[in-house]
């Protein structure tokens, strides 16, 4: 006999079979006790005692302040073929903070008041990251993997998470965590970032790499992927120009391949943008390339379709 349980590590709904003590869950793969999954399922918040809710309370404040002091390059596993398996692992070794924020919340008698208390625990904690930080190009590379961790993996994860309050919990750390930085960090689901694994092509720089007789594997194309997902997507106002560049970078694309030049134009672009951006990514210098990837975007639109 099955019964609707939820696996302790990625948080899928899964059916489990009441006669047996481990499974295998189906989705990430990793070895579970029944008992958890069944229990997990059911589980409500319960009281606790004073004593019990400072212990939750300091769990969620240890687990937070872990996750800023030892965030160390998080775009690594950012992969089609890695993302999954990180995400999941991600879930599975932080599921002590969600837990705990549903057992402080649940307990408190201002839930908002004591998120508040727990993303401000995060962002302190950040900030006396940052001022340790003596170079300007090393700063923005930190909080560039703080802006990253937040979006790709423990925003999702406490939206993944079937708790009562960790939804809750992921709205108050964005507002917060963009007001103290400048960002605008956007809320986004594991479905939804690992279904962005099945888009994203360089339409204008895997023409002019292609054209160049580069190929699609090319050190440009993958430093400038990186710097679009990395960087661009998650700083204020980028997404907003990458979804603008792929409404028009196919028909752009489609016109310069009609260009009997067409080869002296790949030349063009790859040395008065593609070439110039990387250089800025390599110096860390990100809102320059930005400027130029700008200013490449509105001369092709200049010229292919107005």
């Amino acid at each position: 006999m099955f019964k609707e349980g939820i696996c302790p590590c990625c948080h899928e709904k899964i059916q489990v079979p009441e006669d047996r003590d481990q499974i295998i869950c189906m989705f990430c793969g990793k070895e579970i006790s029944v008992e958890e999954a069944l229990e997990k399922q059911k589980s409500k918040i319960r009281k606790v005692s004073q004593e019990e809710y400072d212990q939750y309370m300091d769990t969620a404040k240890a687990v937070l302040e872990k996750l800023i002091r030892e965030c160390d390059n998080p775009m690594q596993n950012f992969r089609k073929n890695l993302y999954e398996g990180a995400f999941n692992d991600f879930c599975s070794i932080n599921r002590p903070l969600f837990e705990a924020v549903d057992m402080i919340c649940g307990n408190a008698e201002d839930a908002d008041s004591v998120t508040t208390e727990l993303t401000e625990h995060l962002i302190d904690a950040a900030k006396e990251e940052l001022a340790g930080v003596k170079f300007k190009g090393h700063k923005n590379q930190k909080q560039m993997d703080y802006n990253f961790l937040l979006s790709i993996y423990l925003v999702p994860s406490a939206v993944k998470y079937p708790g009562e309050y960790s939804e809750r919990f992921a709205d108050h750390l964005l507002a917060d965590w963009n007001q103290a930085f400048g960002t605008n960090l956007g809320k986004a689901t594991y479905e939804g970032i690992a279904g962005g694994f099945r888009r994203k092509l360089c339409y204008v720089t895997t023409a002019v790499c292609e054209g160049l007789g580069k190929g699609t594997d090319c050190y440009e194309l993958n430093v400038l992927k990186r710097y679009r997902d990395e960087y661009l997507e998650h700083a204020k106002g980028g997404h907003e120009l990458v979804e603008e560049y792929y409404d028009i970078a196919p028909t752009i694309v489609k016109r310069m391949e009609k260009e009997a030049d067409k080869e002296q134009i790949y030349r063009a672009l790859y040395e008065d943008y593609l070439m110039p951006c990387i250089r800025k990514i390599e110096a860390q210098e990100y809102e320059e390339c930005r400027d130029l990837y700008e200013s490449m975007v509105e001369t092709l639109k200049v010229k292919y379709l107005m």
